[in-house]
């Protein structure tokens, strides 16, 4: 494990994260994987953003294989809770707009492709998916109306008919395209981020612990 500090914030890398990241930029044939990385770091920058504009200080940030988490116990009211959420969603809008602007004005591949990467990335964190940020939205929500057991029930039949949804999706874009099973191969990753929070009896979580 690679360990550093910046601006007092302790950063843990670990191995498994570093070789994955060389081997998917060596093989990567598209070019589309460094903006994705950076987009997804963009992504968790804005969630560590709004921590320090919260005035709340993580503990620490972990790249390891599957995740990128930000550590820490933090007191937060439903508002905090919910601009926590949004902010990675957010700032991925923003730079859509700011590099479709850009590829506007210059025509570069690498701009439009930036600005495109950004634009699904925000879109895909706002499903109300459990593990994703419109997951814990939906549940932030859903327990200020409901007790947990019943929140949590429905964030899983809300999670589960998401998943069902893209999955159907999915097999019609194969069945059309015969070359593209992406959406199958999404859906089959959510329903991992799934089975992970009910190991773990976290299908509502509010960032008591750990924010992803």
């Amino acid at each position: 494990m690679l360990d550093f500090r910046l601006f007092g914030i302790r950063f843990s890398v670990s191995v498994g994260f570093l070789g994955l990241l060389c081997l998917m930029l060596y093989i990567d044939k598209s070019g589309l994987m460094l903006p994705t990385l950076l987009s997804t770091l963009f992504h968790e920058f804005g969630h560590l953003l709004s921590l320090l504009m919260l005035n709340l200080k993580p503990k620490g940030v972990v790249f390891k294989v599957g995740a990128i988490s930000i550590i820490g116990s933090f007191a937060l009211n439903t508002r905090g809770e919910l601009f926590l959420n949004l902010a990675g969603p957010i700032l991925n809008f923003l730079l859509f707009f700011i590099f479709f602007g850009c590829y506007l004005i210059l025509g570069t591949a690498f701009t439009r492709d930036f600005a495109l990467i950004n634009l699904v990335l925000g879109v895909f964190n706002l499903l109300p998916v459990t593990g994703l940020d419109g997951g814990s939205i939906v549940s932030i929500l859903l327990l200020k109306i409901l007790k947990p057991l019943t929140a949590n029930t429905v964030c899983i039949i809300i999670s589960a008919i998401t998943i069902l949804l893209i999955f159907i999706l999915g097999v019609n874009v194969f069945y059309t395209t015969k070359t593209n099973p992406s959406l199958i191969l999404l859906s089959l990753y959510l329903v991992l981020g799934l089975l992970i929070s009910k190991k773990q009896n976290s299908y509502c979580n509010i960032f008591k612990n750990r924010v992803k």
